[in-house]
């Protein structure tokens, strides 16, 4: 009898062991999820990087430190205006490359070439599958100046995680 004992536990536990192990690999690798923490007028004090982004309607774009500074999807149709949004994923991997979306009006640069939106692979890091980050986009240009609905959003693999309409408008 006791010999039975012992193979139903060993079978019980072999059976049992890959269920556990299925279901804790499950929990680690959740579907990537997306949240705006806040979205409106944005700042850069400095720019630290100035590179070439041709896809862009600038033909350009900066890094530096941003700051939302007022919650709004009102947008004054102003050059040197920014406006974005602090965001926040989980369920990354470590490194993860996100597309960073913006969609606008047509907008014809100088070079004759009409746009009505462009993307951005940025590569990131995780901490524990999880990012927050701001992105934000500036009327540098004024060809820029075009009222209308502007959206940026987030993807990653193919999947939007966040997205964010701003009615861009002439000022008052």
């Amino acid at each position: 009898m006791r010999i039975l004992k012992l193979i139903f536990w060993f079978n019980l536990l072999t059976v049992a062991s890959p269920l556990t192990a299925y279901s804790t690999v499950q929990d680690l690798t959740g579907v990537p999820t997306g949240e705006i923490v806040k979205a409106g007028l944005c700042v850069q004090n400095q720019v630290t990087t100035r590179y070439t982004q041709p896809q862009s309607t600038a033909g350009y774009a900066t890094t530096g430190p941003l700051a939302i500074v007022r919650e709004t999807t009102s947008i004054p149709l102003q050059k040197d205006t920014g406006f974005g949004f602090t965001w926040k994923a989980k369920n990354l991997p470590p490194q993860a490359e996100v597309v960073y979306l913006v969609e606008h009006p047509p907008i014809t640069r100088p070079d004759g070439v009409t746009l009505d939106h462009f993307e951005e692979p940025l590569l990131m890091q995780s901490r524990g599958g999880e990012i927050e980050s701001i992105d934000c986009y500036q009327l540098s240009e004024d060809y820029e100046l075009v009222p209308g609905q502007w959206s940026l959003s987030i993807h990653y693999q193919g999947r939007q995680l966040i997205r964010q309409t701003f009615h861009v408008h002439p000022s008052k």
